[in-house]
This record gives structure tokens, C-alpha cells and sequence, in this order.
């Protein structure tokens, strides 16, 4: 079991206190915001059900990478990756810097439609906390979402510029010092954490195929490409604009798209919407495109 955050009670304490409303913890790579995030979880699940948004596409740990998603607990999980997602969205890439817009909307869709009021939410945020981009992915969250509170997790005041859209629109700010337990991730163990949460994903998938002529290929993103080609990521989307599985192209014919899918059902699906990845189904690695 993980140790608690040294500041695990001061966070509770004010997590509780809030008024309603979303709860982001917010702070570089490599702070600890995921397992402060289950560990407010778990706390609070063991007294009522409470939401957690995994909104970092990149090291997602609820929905697969390239994705957010939420879950809502009913008690305390004894697994956390083995967790299936209530809801999740494609972004189509593994950082939210492609588009600060898209991956500002998905967050504040996810972290409040459906979810009554009575209900506490937790964001576990993406690590882009500095530069132009990160100011402007920020605001956006700040104006769209309005969180009770934000848990910032920092070394001094480098979170400063993009803790400032959040207190103007009236959120409560709490900084902790990171845990000093975490361990530095690199480059290549967080590529490889993302393989095998891809591998995890698509374990036991099948092959469906999807009448070209009911659906739709969309974009994710604008720099996303719209075109179907092999290995390209897509997430299959029913009329509602919900987003059902995630899926790898393996086919394109005039007729029938062949698509490699957990999602044994297609019959809803209106629509392709391809990421900026493609990948290797059975070894869960990012491919050159």
C-alpha cells in the first residue's frame, strides 16, 4: 500500500469544506498528483460515492492513453487499473499542448455533466503547468469548469501564472509540497507505461467491422488527421456524440472498415474519429506515422 501524502489530512479537511464543486489537484510531472488523487478518493468513497476524472491523455489510468475519462466509485477500489471507465472522450493525442481548447472542453464536460451536485468530483490533471500553452489550457479550465478548489502541488511559485485564472473566478487555492516519495519518470518509462495500459486496453479485443457508407471519419483534433489509414487510433462514436471504445483500423475497403476493438457491438457507431497516433495492437507501442 502507498504511503499517505504528508499533507493527506490537511487536503481532506479542505476538500470537505469546499462547496460544491469540482476539485482539481493541479502541479508538474512527477508531483504525485495521481496517488493524492486516489488516496482523497478513497477516503472519500468510503463514506459516499464520489467521481474521479483521469484528464492527463498521456498517463491515463482509467480510460486508455490519448483519452479522459471518469468513473465513479461506490467504496474504496482495491485495484485502480483495473477500473472501467463510466465515461471517457478521445482527445487523439498523449499531451493536451495540440489543443488547449479541446482538452479544456473534455475535462469540463467530464468533470460535470451527469454528475449531480450533491456529488464530489476530483480531477487528476495533466503536468503542462508552464509556458503560453499551459496558461491558456488553464484559463479555459478555470472559465468553463469554476472548480470549488485547486490542489496545487508545488516546489516554489512556478505555478503562479496558472493559478491566477482560477482565483479570479473565485476558487479556493490550497498548495501541499509534492510527495518526496515519487520517483522521476523518463521519457522511455513513460512510453512504456503507456504500451501497457494500451495492451491492458485492447486484452481480449476482437476484430468488428463498420459499414463505411453509415459512418463518418472526423477529426479529433484539427492537426489530427481526418483519413483513415492502418494502425490509425479512432474512437468509435454513436449518434450522441459518446465516444463507445477505442479502436485500431486494420481494414479500409469501399464497403467495410475493419477495426480491431474491445466494443463487441458496432451497430450504434455513426462515426470514426481518428487521433494522432497510430499503434501497434498487439504490442501497445506508438507507431511512426
Amino acid at each position: 500500500m502507498t504511503a499517505p501524502h504528508p499533507d493527506l489530512d490537511r487536503v481532506l479537511s479542505a476538500v470537505r469544506a469546499a462547496r460544491q464543486g469540482a476539485v482539481l489537484v493541479l502541479g508538474a510531472v512527477d508531483t504525485g498528483k495521481t496517488a493524492l488523487v486516489r488516496q482523497v478518493a478513497s477516503a472519500l468513497a468510503a463514506r459516499g460515492p464520489v467521481w474521479v476524472v483521469s484528464a492527463d491523455p498521456g498517463q491515463a489510468w482509467i480510460g486508455p492513453p490519448t483519452t479522459l475519462a471518469r468513473v465513479r466509485l461506490r467504496r474504496p477500489p482495491r485495484r485502480w487499473l483495473r477500473l472501467k471507465p463510466e465515461r471517457l472522450a478521445m482527445f487523439g493525442s498523449t499531451s493536451p499542448a495540440p489543443c488547449p481548447a479541446l482538452a479544456a472542453e473534455l475535462l469540463a464536460r467530464l468533470a460535470s455533466e451527469g454528475i449531480p451536485a450533491r456529488e464530489r468530483v476530483l480531477v487528476d490533471t495533466p503536468g503542462l503547468v508552464s509556458g503560453a500553452l499551459a496558461v491558456d489550457l488553464w484559463r479555459r479550465v478555470a472559465k468553463g469548469l469554476r472548480p470549488s478548489l485547486v490542489v496545487a502541488i508545488r516546489r516554489g511559485r512556478e505555478l503562479g501564472p496558472v493559478l491566477r485564472p482560477f482565483r479570479a473566478v473565485g476558487s479556493c487555492v490550497l498548495s501541499v509540497a509534492p510527495d518526496p516519495r515519487v520517483c522521476v519518470r523518463n521519457r522511455t518509462v513513460r512510453t512504456a507505461y503507456r504500451a501497457a495500459a494500451c495492451r491492458r486496453y485492447f486484452r481480449g479485443a476482437a476484430r468488428v467491422s463498420v459499414d463505411a457508407a453509415r459512418v463518418r471519419v472526423v477529426a479529433a483534433m484539427p492537426r489530427a488527421p481526418a483519413a483513415l489509414d492502418l494502425d490509425r487510433l479512432v474512437a468509435l462514436r454513436d449518434a450522441a456524440g459518446c465516444d463507445l471504445a477505442l479502436g485500431v483500423v486494420r481494414s479500409v475497403g469501399p464497403r467495410r472498415i475493419g477495426v480491431v476493438t474491445p466494443l463487441r457491438r458496432v451497430a450504434a457507431v455513426t462515426a470514426l474519429v481518428t487521433g494522432a497516433i497510430r499503434l501497434d495492437v498487439r504490442t501497445g507501442e506508438e507507431m511512426m506515422p
